[in-house]
């Protein structure tokens, strides 16, 4: 059994759908899940992503491989003899209980959001069998369906640890490995709400979440950036109704995210480089 206690809600309910929970947790979850709408969204975007992604995983493990690939492995220049090996099919086993795999393809369809995301598409290849195409997503949008849904929460809802718990930087940075200083963007119009901690591309995400006077919600993100990722100027981009300025500092991943109708992400995004 898995003990997942002190993980993210998405962590903790994927291990429970697998039963890699044990009975005491099972029924600590089932009573949060019965009097927390949030929780029970999470669980029912769970369930449909793990049924999901297990249908598209059947799905590429019996699809043969096109005769022309074949023939251009076998009979092509410089081919490389390890690639010989053709597999047409694959048995389908018994379930597997491997929670991170379930774990993956749920968040994967949570943060689709019903427009785009996780697609698995069939083409043609010069008449041969059809393959399997998945559009690429990066952590950024990850994060813009995350504050999608979470800053349309109540205030008691918005964040999972609030702004009066002095242990916010202590457990974000432990959790991602990223020492950072909480920013202070009083003078910026801005109310620290508290934190959360998400998962995204695969990596754990700390959010600080903020409000402005009008109840707007803006959130900082970062996460451990892979080895080697050289610094970059702050960039922007918009997700439908979200904007977000992103940079790479020092080994780690940034963003800003607020309404894209707000003209003042920009100095936001360089108050928070300046002082995280």
């Amino acid at each position: 059994m898995q003990n997942t206690k002190g993980l993210a809600l998405e962590v903790r309910l994927s291990a429970y759908i697998d039963g890699e929970v044990d009975e005491t947790e099972r029924k600590e979850l089932e009573q949060l899940v019965a009097r927390d709408d949030e929780a029970r969204l999470v669980l029912e975007m769970l369930k449909a992503g793990n049924a999901f992604g297990n249908k598209a995983f059947e799905e590429f493990l019996h699809d043969p491989v096109p005769l022309s690939l074949v023939r251009q492995i076998k009979q092509g220049p410089g081919a490389n003899p390890k690639a010989e090996r053709v597999v047409t099919s694959a048995p389908r086993q018994a379930k597997v209980r491997l929670w991170p795999r379930a774990l993956a393809a749920s968040i994967a369809l949570l943060l689709i959001g019903g427009s785009t995301g996780f697609i698995i598409g069939k083409t043609g290849n010069d008449g041969m069998t059809p393959t399997n195409v998945a559009s690429a997503r990066t952590w950024l949008d990850d994060i813009a369906d995350y504050h999608r849904i979470y800053s349309r929460q109540t205030a008691e809802r918005l964040v999972e640890v609030p702004a009066t718990d002095d242990r916010i930087e202590s457990w974000l940075s432990a959790s991602v490995g990223v020492n950072f200083a909480l920013p202070n963007l009083i003078e910026k119009g801005l109310t620290f709400e508290g934190a959360r901690l998400l998962v995204a591309a695969g990596k754990p995400v700390a959010q600080l979440m903020y409000k402005n006077e009008d109840g707007d919600v803006f959130a900082i993100c970062f996460l451990k950036s892979k080895p080697g990722t050289a610094d970059s100027k702050m960039t922007e981009s918009m997700r439908d109704d979200i904007a977000m300025i992103s940079w790479q500092k020092s080994g780690v991943s940034y963003v800003v995210v607020g309404p894209s109708a707000d003209a003042s992400l920009q100095q936001l995004a360089d108050a928070v480089s300046a002082t995280i």
